[in-house]
C-alpha cells in the first residue's frame, strides 16, 4: 500500500499506482539522501505502516509492509535480490510486478537521485507534466484559489504555553457543560432568537454576517494551527483562499500526517471546530444578557454564523472539510475519497459490464460497501452542488461571464467526467471478446433512462393563491362614534344593506353652522330690493350663497357615508373589536371586510410551461398546511405577456412564498425567472372558506418527458438571454 498526501491541507494524490512500467529501468534507481522515514499508525486491518517524508516539496507518503521492507533492501540494487530476499526472512508474499510498481512510484514522484542528462530530462518532463496548462489550473481554481500570506510557525511556538491550557481534559468539560448553558438560556428567547435569523438575509445583515464568518473562519484556524504546533508540527503557511469571491483563512498542517497516533490526528482535525463552538457559546451566553442595540446585534450575528459554520458546513463529509478528515481518520482510511472514488467505479463497471477484473483494493464485506456507498453519495452531492454553483455563477456574474461559467461548470464538471467513464467502457467493451449479457443492474439506468424520456409528467406545479374574487374594505371616514351594528362575523348580506351606522358630533355641528349661514344669506338676498345698500352686496352674497349650499350637500354626503353599507353581496370577515356601541373610531380606521362570494385563485406559471396550459383545463388546489381538503379548479385565463412585478405579495419568497423575488429601487417585487399569471375559477362558484389561503395546483396537461421540459427550459433560457 502506497498512499500520498502532498503539501495542501485538504489536496490529495492517487492513493497506489497500477499502472504497468513499459520498459524496466537499465540501472537500478538510487534514493535521495534527504527522504526521512518514520513509524507510522496502524492501518485499519492491524498491519503496520511508515512515513516518507520528502522535505523538497513537503509532501508525505503512506507506504505499507511491503513496501518498507523493499526500501529496507533497496541498497541490493536489483528487483530479483530483493524479491528473494523478502521471500526468505518475511512471511510476505512478493512478485516481480509489486517491484516494478514500487518503482515506477518512486520515479514518478522524483525520490531519486538524478543521474546523467537522461535521467535530468527524463525529471524535467515529469515536473512538466505534473504542472496543468493555464486554463486547465483556471477552470479547477477559479471557485478556490489559495494565496500563501504569512509562515506563522515561530509565532505559534511562543504563543503555545499560554494556549496549551485548551487542550486539557478540564476545558473540554467547561466547554461541553457552557454549550448546555447556552442552550439553556437560548430556548427561553428561541422565538426571538429565530426570528432575528431573517435579519441576514437583508443587504446590511448579508455584509455583516460575512464580516462576522470571516471572524469565526480566523478563530476556526487559529484552533487547526495551535492543535498542530501542540503536537510538534511544523505548520508552515497560512493565507488567504478565495472560494465564490469570497475570502476565507486555510492553513496548512499537512505535517500532523506523520503523526502516529490517531488521537493526535483527530485533535488537529476537529481544533478549529472546537475553537468556533467556544466562540459561538460565548457569543450565544452574551447574546442573551446583554441588552438590545447595536452591540447586541453583531453579537448574535457572530453566535449564528460561528453555529452555521460549524454545524452547517464544517462537519460535512462528502466536501474536504474537517468532516471529510475525521472521518477518514475514524477509519483510518488516509485519501478517503480517492480510495473510494476507484473502488466505486470498480464496483460500477462490474455490477454493469461483469468484467472479472480484480478490485483495486480489498477490504471487509461491511466496510467495501460503506466505501461504494460513500463514493455514489459524494457523486449525488457534487452533482446537486456543481449544479448549485452553475446557477449561482449565472445568476450573480454580468451575462456573457455567467453563461461561459454556467457552460464551463456543467460541461467540465458534470458532462466531462460522465463522457470519459463512457468512453472508458467503450474501451473496455472492444477489447472484450465474449459478449455481454443482460445483468439485473442494467435495470437501474434503464429505469432512469425511462424516467427522462418517456412522457409520464402529466401534470404541473405551481404557486397559488385561493382569494375571492371582489373584496371592499369598511373604513370610518371620519373621527366617529359607533351608533349600531347590524352584522356579525361571517353574516351573509345583499348590496346596500346596512352594516353599521356611525354618529358624528363634529359633522352634526358643522352642518348646523352651514345651516344658519344659509338661512341668513337667503334672508339678505330677499331683502335686497328693499334696501339700496344691501342690494350692492348682492353678487357676493350670492355666490357666497352657492358656496355654502355646495358645502353643506358635501358634508351632507359625508354624513350618509357614516351609514355603511354592502356595496355588494358577499360575507363579512375581520370585523374590528372596536365596532361596539358608543365606542369612539379614529378617522380611517378599518373596520371590516366584506368579500364576494366567489372564489378564484391567482397562479403563477414559467415560460417553459405556459404552450400547456389552455383555457378550460382543470387541476386541483391543495392548501398549505395539509389540514384543508383539495378543490378542483377550472382554467379561466392564462396571461400572454409575463409578470413584471409580483403583485401577489403572499406568493413572493420575500413573505414566505415559493416565487423567488428581488426588491427593485420602489421596492416593486421584481421575478427572478419568467412568469406568466394564471386565473382558475371553482366550476360551482361556490364559498369554500372566509380566508384568502396559499397553496399549491397541480394542473392537468399533456403527457410530457422530463428531457422535452428541459430541452424547452434551455431553449427559453437561450431565447431570454441573447439579447445582451
Amino acid at each position: 500500500m502506497v498512499i500520498a498526501k502532498t503539501h495542501s491541507h485538504d489536496s490529495f494524490v492517487a492513493n497506489a499506482v497500477t499502472t504497468q512500467i513499459e520498459e524496466k529501468p537499465k540501472e537500478w534507481l538510487s534514493l535521495r539522501d534527504d527522504l526521512t522515514l518514520v513509524q507510522g499508525p496502524r492501518a485499519y486491518d492491524g498491519s503496520p505502516t511508515w512515513t516518507l517524508y520528502d522535505p523538497a516539496v513537503h509532501r508525505y507518503f503512506r507506504i505499507g509492509w511491503l513496501e518498507f521492507e523493499c526500501l529496507h533492501r533497496w541498497e541490493l540494487g536489483n528487483a530479483e535480490g530483493i524479491i528473494e530476499s523478502i521471500r526468505n526472512e518475511t512471511p510476505i508474499e512478493i512478485e516481480l510486478s509489486d517491484i516494478e510498481h514500487f518503482v515506477e512510484f518512486i520515479e514518478l514522484n522524483n525520490l531519486v537521485k538524478p543521474k546523467g542528462r537522461e535521467s535530468s530530462v527524463q525529471f524535467a518532463n515529469l515536473q512538466h507534466a505534473s504542472k496543468p496548462g493555464f486554463w486547465t489550473w483556471l477552470l479547477h481554481n477559479y471557485l478556490f484559489l489559495r494565496v500563501p500570506l504569512i509562515k506563522p510557525n515561530r509565532y505559534l511556538k511562543k504563543a503555545l504555553p499560554v494556549m496549551n491550557v485548551f487542550f486539557q481534559r478540564r476545558f473540554i468539560i467547561l466547554l461541553v457543560l457552557g454549550i448546555c448553558f447556552a442552550l439553556v438560556l437560548v430556548s427561553q428567547q428561541w422565538s426571538e432568537f429565530t426570528h432575528s435569523f431573517l435579519y441576514s438575509f437583508t443587504a446590511e445583515g448579508i455584509l455583516a454576517t460575512m464580516g462576522m464568518m470571516s471572524l469565526s473562519k480566523v478563530v476556526h484556524e487559529m484552533g487547526h494551527a495551535f492543535a498542530a504546533s501542540h503536537f510538534g508540527c511544523r505548520v508552515p503557511a497560512m493565507g488567504i483562499a478565495l472560494m465564490l469571491g469570497m475570502p476565507v483563512l486555510w492553513t496548512d498542517v499537512t505535517d500532523a500526517w506523520r503523526l502516529p497516533r490517531r488521537k493526535d490526528r483527530l485533535i488537529i482535525d476537529s481544533a478549529g471546530m472546537i475553537a468556533e463552538l467556544t466562540l459561538a457559546t460565548i457569543a450565544t451566553i452574551l447574546w442573551t444578557m446583554l441588552p438590545d442595540g447595536p452591540l447586541r446585534s453583531g453579537i448574535y450575528l457572530l453566535a449564528s454564523s460561528a453555529w452555521l459554520i460549524t454545524l452547517g458546513i464544517n462537519l460535512n463529509p462528502f466536501m474536504r472539510f474537517d468532516g471529510y478528515y475525521i472521518m477518514s481518520d475514524l477509519l483510518d482510511m488516509p485519501n478517503l475519497q480517492d480510495r473510494s472514488f476507484k473502488l466505486g467505479l470498480w464496483q460500477l463497471r462490474e455490477g454493469l459490464f461483469g468484467f472479472g477484473i480484480s478490485p483495486p483494493e480489498n477490504f471487509p464485506k461491511k466496510r467495501h460497501r460503506f466505501i461504494v456507498l460513500y463514493a455514489y453519495s459524494i457523486w449525488i452531492y457534487r452533482l446537486i452542488l456543481f449544479t448549485g454553483i452553475a446557477w449561482a455563477v449565472y445568476y450573480f456574474f454580468f451575462k456573457i461571464l455567467g453563461l461561459a461559467l454556467f457552460a464551463v461548470e456543467i460541461g467540465w464538471f458534470i458532462i466531462r467526467p460522465i463522457a470519459k467513464e463512457v468512453g472508458v467502457w467503450r474501451k473496455m467493451l472492444a477489447s472484450r471478446s465474449v459478449p455481454i449479457k443482460p445483468r439485473p443492474a442494467w435495470l437501474v439506468p434503464l429505469s432512469f433512462i425511462a424516467l427522462v424520456l418517456i412522457p409520464w409528467q402529466s401534470h404541473i406545479l405551481v404557486p397559488g393563491l385561493l382569494l375571492a374574487e371582489a373584496e371592499y374594505t369598511l373604513y370610518s371616514i371620519e373621527a366617529a362614534q359607533v351608533s349600531e351594528v347590524f352584522v356579525k362575523e361571517g353574516d351573509f348580506v345583499k348590496p346596500n344593506q346596512v352594516l353599521v351606522k356611525l354618529e358624528s358630533p363634529d359633522l352634526d355641528y358643522k352642518i348646523k353652522a352651514a345651516q344658519l349661514i344659509l338661512n341668513e344669506l337667503t334672508q339678505r338676498l330677499a331683502l335686497q330690493s328693499m334696501e339700496l345698500k344691501l342690494a350692492r352686496n348682492n353678487p357676493v352674497d350670492y355666490e357666497q350663497l352657492q358656496s355654502t349650499r355646495a358645502e353643506i350637500q358635501g358634508l351632507q354626503d359625508v354624513k350618509e357615508k357614516l351609514t355603511i353599507k354592502a356595496t355588494f353581496e358577499g360575507h363579512v370577515r375581520d370585523l374590528s373589536d372596536w365596532l361596539i356601541p358608543g365606542e369612539w373610531l379614529a378617522k380611517d380606521e378599518p373596520l371590516g371586510i366584506v368579500e364576494s362570494t366567489n372564489v378564484i385563485v391567482i397562479a403563477y406559471a414559467e415560460e417553459a410551461d405556459l404552450e400547456k396550459l389552455k383555457v378550460g383545463g382543470e387541476g386541483r388546489f391543495y392548501p398549505e398546511g395539509g389540514d384543508l381538503q383539495s378543490i378542483s379548479v377550472t382554467i379561466a385565463a392564462v396571461d400572454k405577456t409575463g409578470t413584471r412585478d409580483l403583485k401577489v405579495e403572499e406568493l413572493a419568497s420575500k413573505y414566505g412564498g415559493e416565487i423567488a423575488v428581488r426588491p427593485d429601487e420602489q421596492d416593486q417585487l421584481i421575478p427572478e425567472q419568467g412568469l406568466y399569471r394564471v386565473l382558475l375559477q371553482f366550476p360551482k362558484n361556490e364559498r369554500l372558506w372566509n380566508s384568502t389561503i396559499r397553496g399549491r395546483l397541480s394542473l392537468a396537461t399533456e403527457a410530457d418527458s422530463i428531457a422535452n421540459r428541459l430541452l424547452r427550459l434551455i431553449t427559453v433560457t437561450l431565447v431570454k438571454e441573447s439579447g445582451w
